[in-house]
């Protein structure tokens, strides 16, 4: 049975007839036990009120006549053979019976006497009463007390369902509203009488159709952005082939060539930087981490630049530098870092130098990369991380794509990303990217 509302009305309809039987058998037990002691106190006070002379109104609770249903009393004088007052004169008690109540068989019938004695045991007072006399009124009342519990039993049946059903309400329309939620539907669940159990979970789906709502906020941002941006590389490559297509000499179309060349580089870096934000937006797959030498993969980058760095007279160098690992898919690490190289290397002026720092700082890696070009002003710092953001309308080189990929590598894996311009007395700009070291994550 895997529906929930089902389990909770059968152990409610189980649980309900338990105690119902139960408490019916109690309530018979203990009506019977009650009924005899409420019957032993009347026979009692039968003795003392017939030893009190009263033998008319003993007989009144019976008949004259050998009696089955109600009391018998007798008064015995010593020495005596027959009781001098006697109720129902064909039934003798033992008058040697013991004092108080005791059990007596008299022509196949049980009855259940009281004895009296007077102090100066001259006298003896005896009251039965039948034994099937009591038990069948001790029995029909404590019938009596069970009819409530069982009218009650199946109306109870009968009411939990309806009991279930409106606690579960509230359940059934957050259900059905969950059933509607998509990608052109995103609105969050009524939790308002959500029972406070489920109140945590049901806010929680909400928490997570709020994240879901701004990533597709996010992406749909993109796809425009991206859109927008493509323009104009396209429309440039549009306008190089007509412009090829036109050169009236051979030096003109060489030219034109080279400019068409020069803008379909462009427009392929910035595709290539598409794929790669895209891919680093993507889900961390946990089975792809692997351990990555960062400093060995910071060295070759570094390799991989040095011809970049002098063919712009650029001094591209290594400053302190320690051995580290980090949980991590390499290829995006590598990514993360050459991005934060290219921008050092885009900006820095011919004849500066950028430099590259590894280390450890308590449980985390530090990859700094300082370059001494024209850095950022203060209030644009946070901003050149949005996606598609210039700070130089006229850059034709930067895809405004860089430095969000940057921060999207490096959150994945629990990492940050700062910029701030250099405070030592020279222009320039400080990326420091901070990272989980292994074993730390």
């Amino acid at each position: 049975m895997s529906s929930l509302k089902n389990q909770i009305t059968v152990t409610l309809i189980v649980l309900v007839t338990a105690v119902g039987l139960i408490d019916a058998y109690t309530s018979y037990w203990l009506s019977r036990k009650h009924i005899g002691e409420l019957l032993d106190v009347h026979l009692q006070g039968a003795a003392i009120w017939l030893s009190a002379g009263n033998v008319g109104a003993i007989g009144s609770h019976g008949p004259p006549q050998h009696s089955v249903d109600g009391f018998v009393g007798q008064i015995w004088r010593s020495g005596d053979a027959a009781p001098t007052d006697n109720t129902d004169p064909e039934l003798l008690f033992d008058r040697n019976a013991p004092d108080g109540y005791s059990i007596e068989r008299i022509g196949g019938h049980a009855y259940r006497i009281y004895t009296l004695r007077k102090a100066d045991g001259q006298y003896t007072y005896q009251v039965g009463q039948p034994v099937a006399f009591r038990e069948e009124t001790a029995r029909h009342a404590a019938l009596e007390s069970l009819i409530p519990t069982l009218i009650l039993i199946p109306l109870v049946w009968l009411a939990i369902p309806f009991v279930v059903n409106a606690a579960f309400a509230s359940l059934s329309r957050a259900a059905a509203q969950s059933e509607l939620v998509g990608i052109r539907h995103l609105e969050p669940l009524d939790i308002s009488g959500v029972p406070d159990e489920v109140r945590p979970f049901a806010a929680s789906v909400n928490r997570m159709i709020a994240r879901l709502q701004v990533g597709i906020d996010a992406e749909k941002r993109f796809v425009a952005d991206a859109a927008h941006e493509l323009r104009t590389p396209i429309a440039a490559m549009q306008l190089r082939v007509d412009n090829l297509v036109n050169a009236p000499d051979e030096a003109a179309r060489s030219e034109r060539l080279r400019e068409l060349r020069e803008a379909i580089a462009r427009a392929s870096t910035m595709i290539r930087q598409l794929l790669s934000l895209a891919r680093a937006d993507a889900q961390l797959d946990l089975t792809a981490i692997e351990t990555v030498d960062l400093s060995q993969l910071v060295q070759k980058l570094v390799a991989d630049f040095l011809p970049v760095a002098d063919a712009r007279s650029i001094d591209l160098g290594v400053g302190k530098f320690e051995s580290a690992q980090v949980e991590a898919r390499e290829g995006e690490l590598r990514m993360a870092v050459r991005n934060l190289l290219e921008n050092a290397l885009r900006y820095t002026p011919a004849g500066g130098t950028v430099d590259i720092d590894l280390f450890r700082s308590a449980d985390d890696l530090v990859v700094r990369v300082t370059d001494n070009g024209p850095g950022i002003p203060e209030a644009s710092l946070d901003r050149v991380f949005d996606r598609f953001f210039r700070l130089r309308a006229e850059d034709s080189e930067g895809s405004g794509l860089g430095l969000s990929i940057v921060k999207s590598v490096v959150a994945k894996y629990r990492g940050s990303i700062s910029l701030a311009n250099r405070s030592d007395g020279h222009s320039g700009l400080i990326a420091t990217i901070v990272l989980p070291a292994r074993g730390t994550r």
